[in-house]
């Protein structure tokens, strides 16, 4: 490609490299020969869809010449219902990284900065360095959100705080106590975005109420996915939650149609199925203790995790555990990206799921 049009990139986009999901079942069969893979690499739900959601699935399919309620009405609808928030604090987006793209283009710039933890999300810094804006990571205590440090790096220049709680890859969380007080301190005319994409797995006492915090905090944008609990990563829907005033900002630069008709229809019955939920949470619980304890019991250090997945360090290099764990037909996540480089992040299965990692992984310590 020609120089001169490189040089009329964005410059914050020369700082970046594509972001590299989890590698998927079928390069791996393609690339390892296995005539079976287990996936353990990108936090899905090991339960798969919502039954609700999967039996709904044909009566859509005389309507996909259709373009999709570009204001998602019934989605919105149901996710005020939810959420018990109303209908205009609600809007969906095409994934939960879309409402955090769309944050980032409302209000930074290459004057502006953007805060965030170290280790966390890499989304955050690709929204924010795609919008011409500086990244200010601040160090972690204990591999989370040290909050009581961010308002020390708060300049003059800061118009957004992200925050995941918990925190992918690192599975810690903040308590409710520590958010608020974060949000009491910080200019209101900074927005900070909560990024609770694991948020239903959580089931310690002091994890956020964060509709409780919206109330108080009209500089506060939640974000939700449906790609975690209710097991619809592969259509792509997400959602915010906000101030009505800030929803019509984002709005304003949503794209059209931006969550299709079926991601539109799934969603509704996957939220209501409030079994399919229950039956997530109390796998992930289960399956959560004893992957740690194995875990810990060959000698790995493991961060205590509140999410679907388990982040934990051995002596090896990630990246080449990952490769071996390939080899015998089990795929994890490497956090090279997250500058944590001899650990590695496995999604919490099923139990069968989480025998066959673990023997691998014993074959090759």
């Amino acid at each position: 490609m020609s120089s001169q049009i490189l040089g009329n990139l964005n410059p914050g986009i020369m700082d970046l490299h594509p972001y590299e999901p989890g590698r998927s079942i079928d390069e791996v069969i393609e690339e390892y020969g296995h005539q079976e893979v287990t996936k353990l690499a990108s936090n899905e739900n090991p339960l798969g869809a919502s039954p609700k959601a999967l039996a709904f699935l044909d009566q859509r399919q005389s309507e996909l010449h259709l373009y999709p309620d570009g204001n998602g009405t019934k989605l919105k609808q149901a996710i005020a219902h939810h959420e018990s928030v109303d209908f205009n604090n609600i809007i969906i987006g095409n994934g939960s990284n879309e409402i955090l793209e769309l944050a980032a283009r409302a209000f930074l710039n290459p004057e502006a900065s953007s805060i965030t933890s170290k280790h966390a999300f890499a989304v955050y810094k690709i929204v924010t360095k795609s919008s011409g804006a500086a990244l200010i990571e601040v160090p972690t205590n204990n591999w989370g959100h040290a909050l009581n440090e961010f308002p020390n790096y708060i300049e003059e220049s800061t118009k957004v705080v992200f925050i995941a709680n918990p925190n992918n890859p690192t599975g810690t969380y903040n308590t409710h106590q520590e958010v608020h007080q974060l949000l009491s301190i910080i200019p209101s005319s900074v927005l900070v975005v909560l990024d609770c994409a694991y948020f239903e797995y959580v089931t310690e006492k002091d994890y956020v109420k964060p509709i409780d915090l919206l109330k108080e905090f009209d500089n506060l944008l939640i974000t939700k996915t449906f790609s975690k609990i209710h097991g619809l990563a592969s259509v792509r829907v997400g959602y915010g939650i906000a101030h009505p005033s800030l929803v019509e900002v984002l709005n304003r630069i949503r794209q059209p149609f931006n969550v299709n008709s079926l991601a539109q229809a799934l969603a509704v019955e996957a939220i209501n199925d409030h079994q399919h939920i229950d039956n997530s949470i109390t796998l992930n619980t289960q399956q959560n203790q004893f992957l740690h304890e194995q875990l810990t019991q060959l000698g790995l250090e493991c961060i205590p995790s509140v999410g679907n997945f388990i982040t934990f360090k051995g002596d090896f290099v990630g990246s080449d555990m990952f490769t071996k764990l390939m080899e015998k037909g089990v795929i994890v996540r490497s956090v090279d990206l997250y500058e944590m480089k001899d650990f590695l992040r496995v999604t919490i299965g099923t139990e069968a799921d989480n025998l066959k990692f673990l023997e691998a992984l014993k074959q090759l310590l």
